[in-house]
């Protein structure tokens, strides 16, 4: 549950204003409280040039929260403007890559900070104070600079977000982050192909309670809870995946005679977040499908980029390329000292993630004898570094995309092409 709220909080739009506001708030009081020579007299400590008088601090305030609300509405409405751009030619999946950006939501704070620090500080500008110099106005002065600094840093990262490239890069280098993260996760286990459970174990199941798909699972957390029941816990659905109330979850098998309470179903459950909408911190394969959903837009009719198509297909080849050498089946994770008790998690299929990965582009695209071309490149790619085991399944597949290429590419200059690319792929068996 708090790994759960953490997450919300964390991805929620409105955090970087939140901590800057509040930070702002806090900064302008402390500074009023300077001001009226409640905490200490810093006139005699710092230069005179840094004081000023109560008139002109009120003039320098009004216009620093003047200038901070106008930046911030333009702000605003560039990033609504973008917001649509990215829905309308990327993906509405890829916009919460860009609302999560941290230098857009600091430059979102910063702006915000100072319009609460300017009024705050205006608001307190009393008569009371008037027979003192005041430096209130010169850090709104030093505030509007650091402002201005973030607005350029602002629409440096607006227009290097909205170039398409730019965009690919990004979700690649954060798919290569997830995958590198499952990776790590198969280290700490090991891989079979089929689950041994000892025969004279009970079995009992752990239902879902609610609708949503998979955003998190704690593994380790998971196998403490089996040391504490001496139990085999296994995993009945992927990251990801989405599940319904009442779907099968968890099969626990136990010991003969062992039973297992609401608390430890409620424990069971509390490992496992389970959300509205997918998420990308253990599900590489979404990240995969933010890059294949840019190629589907690029290669409508609506936009009819092919080249964009094509380099999300390189990419998507570099990172399959990365999958290829892992195993299929399941992640078995044992306890160091009784190795009866375990975790039993479904592992990546390699053959579903070329599936879903290439099924929607081969059928938009099955025309386009570049973009079919990009896509024996990529299963090429994989090749290269794939086990014996999945080599046969990209040859498998590569077939499976000879077959649905449209008609009119079976003859001509366009099959001498494809047929090179293919057979390219069966030499590296």
């Amino acid at each position: 549950m708090i790994r759960k709220i953490f997450s919300i909080i964390k991805k929620s739009i409105w955090l970087y204003p939140f901590i800057y506001g509040v930070l702002s708030l806090l900064g302008a009081f402390f500074i009023i409280l300077i001001d009226s020579r409640y905490l200490l007299d810093l006139q005699s400590h710092m230069p005179s040039i840094f004081f000023t008088s109560i008139d002109l601090a009120k003039m320098i305030l009004g216009i620093v929260a003047a200038s901070f609300i106008t930046i911030t509405t333009f702000t605003f409405s560039t990033t609504m403007v973008v917001l649509t751009m990215y829905m309308s030619q990327f993906s509405p999946r890829i916009v919460e890559n860009f609302l999560t950006n941290k230098n857009t939501m600091q430059a979102f704070g910063i702006f915000i900070g100072g319009f609460i620090y300017s009024i705050v500080s205006l608001l307190f500008m009393r008569d009371i104070i008037s027979e003192y110099l005041v430096i209130s106005a010169s850090i709104g002065v030093i505030y509007m600079i650091v402002g201005l600094v973030f607005f350029l840093i602002f629409i440096n990262g607006v227009a290097t977000l909205i170039q398409v490239n730019n965009v690919i890069e990004k979700l690649f280098e954060d798919s290569l982050k997830k995958i590198e993260k499952y990776k790590k996760l198969i280290k700490t286990g090991t891989i079979t192909n089929k689950i041994k459970i000892e025969k004279d174990r009970q079995l009992e199941t752990v239902f879902c309670r609610k609708n949503g798909y998979i955003q998190y699972i704690h593994h380790e957390n998971i196998l403490e809870l089996a040391k504490e029941i001496q139990a085999v816990i296994v995993f009945e659905k992927v990251v990801g995946q989405f599940v319904a109330d009442d779907t099968k979850l968890i099969s626990l098998y136990l010991k003969k005679d062992t039973e297992i309470n609401e608390t430890i179903v409620e424990k069971l459950l509390s490992c496992i977040i389970i959300g509205e909408r997918k998420t990308e911190e253990q599900d590489f394969s979404f990240m995969i499908q933010k890059i294949v959903e840019v190629a589907l837009r690029a290669v409508s009719p609506g936009i009819n980029d092919p080249h964009t198509a094509i380099h999300c297909i390189r990419i998507i080849g570099i990172l399959l390329r990365q999958l290829s050498d892992l195993e299929n089946g399941y992640i078995v994770k044992k306890d160091d000292e009784d190795e009866s008790i375990m975790t039993i998690f479904e592992a990546f299929d390699f053959e579903k993630t070329l599936y879903f990965t290439f099924s929607q582009l081969i059928h938009y695209a099955k025309d386009d004898v570049l973009v079919i071309i990009s896509i024996f490149k990529a299963l090429r790619f994989a090749m290269e570094k794939a086990s014996n085991e999945n080599k046969l399944i990209i040859i498998s597949f590569s077939d499976y995309v000879w077959r649905k290429i449209a008609p009119e590419l079976s003859e001509g200059l366009d099959y001498k092409i494809l047929k090179h690319e293919k057979d390219e792929i069966y030499l590296l068996k």
